[in-house]
């Protein structure tokens, strides 16, 4: 089975002032072009989407795995209320992103949503990426994802894009952390004719049970993922296959599939 393990859908089919379609019907049909099995369905902090990829999830069951956004810039206590609520409409996990919630890296929200979600049992993923119109971080992103995963050891975090330029120090602070998994999205493909593909070459190789990879739909296809993954020299089709059975398995759907 190929999981998609990043997408994204808006109800307008709009994605943000860009010229990508956003549709469930235009991912569908992606994931049919790439033969794609299934696709990790996540929310947008402030899209107000949970209905959206909640309907996607209730119609497409065999194929969409809804993640639910979470603005990280709530309270403790609206946390609390929100992730209770995510869990009882059946969601699979939540996504923390920082940009888009206006929130850094470092803020200890991060660490607040992610025990939350840990005592219900709800993965986390929270994106890698530190850019304006955020501050620096002043310290390495790898830095800190290491602080909130470390301190939120009873959470499984799927760590979007792998601290993105950063990545090898990232993956070399969580190789103890046997919870946290390592997403190539968009990296991959961004930084295919750079130095940093022979990064991802070496942890696909050193670090394979503990990657995933997406497409980041509708930023890119799986199309662009497996002409990446063969141009750093793998098996498109092997790698996919055993990527998606880490993150099947780091979401916990195999033990809700055996239930």
């Amino acid at each position: 089975m190929i999981i998609d393990g990043l997408t994204h859908i808006t109800s307008s089919g709009h994605w943000f002032n860009t010229d990508h379609k956003a549709s469930l019907t235009t991912l569908l049909a992606s994931m049919d072009k790439y033969n794609v099995d299934m696709a990790v369905l996540a929310g947008v902090p402030g899209n107000e989407d949970d209905q959206l990829l909640l309907d996607a999830a209730n119609k497409f069951p065999e194929r969409v795995i809804p993640i639910a956004g979470v603005d990280a810039a709530l309270s403790e206590e609206k946390f609390t209320e929100r992730i209770k609520k995510i869990k009882e409409s059946g969601f699979a996990g939540i996504k923390l992103h920082p940009r888009l919630s206006g929130v850094p890296l470092t803020h200890p929200n991060f660490k607040i949503a992610a025990r939350i979600a840990g005592e219900l049992d709800l993965p986390v993923m929270i994106c890698t990426i530190q850019r304006p119109p955020l501050p620096p971080l002043k310290r390495p992103v790898s830095d800190v994802v290491y602080e909130i995963c470390s301190d939120c050891t009873e959470t499984n975090f799927v760590l979007i894009h792998g601290g993105y330029t950063d990545i090898l120090n990232t993956s070399e602070l969580i190789r103890p952390l046997e919870h946290v998994l390592l997403d190539l999205s968009l990296t991959l493909t961004r930084f295919s004719n750079t130095s940093l593909s022979i990064d991802i070459s070496w942890l696909a190789d050193s670090f394979n049970r503990r990657i995933s990879i997406g497409s980041d739909f509708p930023e890119g296809d799986m199309g662009q993922v497996r002409h990446a993954l063969s141009a750093i020299g793998l098996d498109s089709q092997k790698a996919l296959l055993e990527m998606s059975e880490n993150l099947y398995k780091h979401l916990g759907l195999d033990r809700k599939s055996q239930a």
